[in-house]
């Protein structure tokens, strides 16, 4: 199969011998011709005079239009010789980054995610190079969040399994008896498993694009509320106040009401796991007006009073497994998915979400999400 350098030469001679071939026959044509009329009309001229009669096409003008002949075939010759350099240089230049890219491809295809070529112009080669460098990069970047995610993974799986085996090993050796109260021990370790097992598959679904939603009118103040009551047990166990405040007549949310309830738990369950005793937790949420031609949405906001985030951790909170305080164990400071599942169930009904906290310890964050307002047939929000 012939290279594309191969074909490249052989397009570029070919136009070059068809061009200049065309063109020494025009030449030669219309030289043969205007010279046979220069000739006649001298002829003219001189019986005018009464000097001579007509000329004709001897010897020595037979020579000189073979002469130019011959002049415009070398010179055509010339030019496919010039041609056919230029047209290899051409070629080769043309065909070098795509070769480049090819080695590059296949290096990353046998495992080499750090290969990268060079952008050497800015045309449609160039862009491809550059194209390719970061697909490079995000290939070489899922790859690193893969590891991490499988070593995280790991390590968040054997502690419970590692007491679950501690525990029945101890049982079948007799050293513990299967009591109410040890068995009860086991139980909370196969939940904790089943939780972390079903936050990992609701987020795997969810950044497939996979994840099961059912979009309807939804009333975001009732389920805030219904999201309070279910921690006011909790709460007050702990000392913190709840507080919801939603402003009047708010139009309904287009969203899945399960999974904007799990999105309200999560951040709720954060907030409380952060707060101090006295302290509150305040659900805010408002509508937000239509802007640059887009369609209005509603903005729900959960607000502690607890020590607040650090700048350093902010840009990573809602990545897979991580805790502001790294000290927190399994069990005190969550799997470390929550934020994450909050971030991409809320990207999947179209909304976004973000997070502000004062440089000031103490001051507590603030989790917020937006979601598309629900538009009846008339054009308006449901209210």
């Amino acid at each position: 199969m012939r290279s594309l350098s191969f074909k490249l030469t052989l397009a570029f001679v070919l136009t070059a011998v068809i061009s200049v071939g065309v063109a020494s026959l025009l030449i030669g044509q219309l030289t043969a011709r205007e010279f046979g009329a220069y000739l006649e009309m001298t002829g003219r001229h001189l019986q005018m005079m009464g000097t001579g009669g007509m000329m004709v096409m001897g010897p020595q003008e037979q020579d000189f239009l073979g002469s130019v002949s011959a002049a415009l075939w070398l010179t055509a010759g010339a030019g496919v010789l010039v041609a056919l350099g230029l047209s290899l240089y051409l070629a080769r230049q043309t065909v070098a980054p795509l070769q480049r890219l090819t080695l590059a491809a296949q290096a990353i295809a046998g495992g080499d995610r750090a290969q990268r070529v060079a952008v050497a112009s800015r045309d449609e080669v160039g862009q491809l190079a550059a194209a390719f460098n970061t697909m490079a990069e995000a290939l070489a970047r899922d790859e690193e969040l893969r590891r991490h995610m499988a070593a995280d993974i790991a390590h968040e799986l054997r502690t419970p399994l590692t007491v679950l085996q501690g525990q029945v090993e101890a049982m079948l050796d007799g050293v513990m008896s299967p009591t109410k109260e040890n068995l009860a021990v086991l139980q909370e370790e196969v939940l904790l498993l089943s939780r972390l097992v079903t936050d990992l598959r609701t987020l795997s679904l969810a950044e497939a694009g996979q994840l099961e939603l059912r979009p309807v009118p939804t009333d975001l103040a009732e389920l805030a509320q219904k999201a309070l009551s279910a921690l006011e047990l909790q709460a007050a166990a702990k000392g913190v106040r709840l507080a919801a405040d939603f402003a009047p007549s708010l139009p309904l949310a287009l969203a899945d009401p399960d999974r904007v309830a799990q999105v309200l738990g999560n951040l709720l369950s954060n907030a409380l796991r952060y707060s101090p005793s006295g302290g509150e937790i305040r659900v805010e949420g408002q509508a937000l007006l239509e802007t640059q031609g887009q369609e209005g949405c509603l903005a729900v906001s959960v607000t502690d009073t607890g020590p607040g985030i650090s700048p350093e951790a902010l840009p990573h909170l809602f990545e897979r497994f991580y805790r502001a305080d790294p000290s927190r164990s399994r069990a005190s400071g969550g799997s470390g998915l929550g934020l994450a599942i909050v971030k991409q169930l809320v990207e999947a009904q179209g909304g976004r979400v973000a997070v502000e906290s004062p440089p000031e310890a103490g001051r507590g964050a603030t989790f917020t999400f937006t979601l598309p307002a629900a538009v009846s047939q008339s054009g308006g929000a449901f209210g």
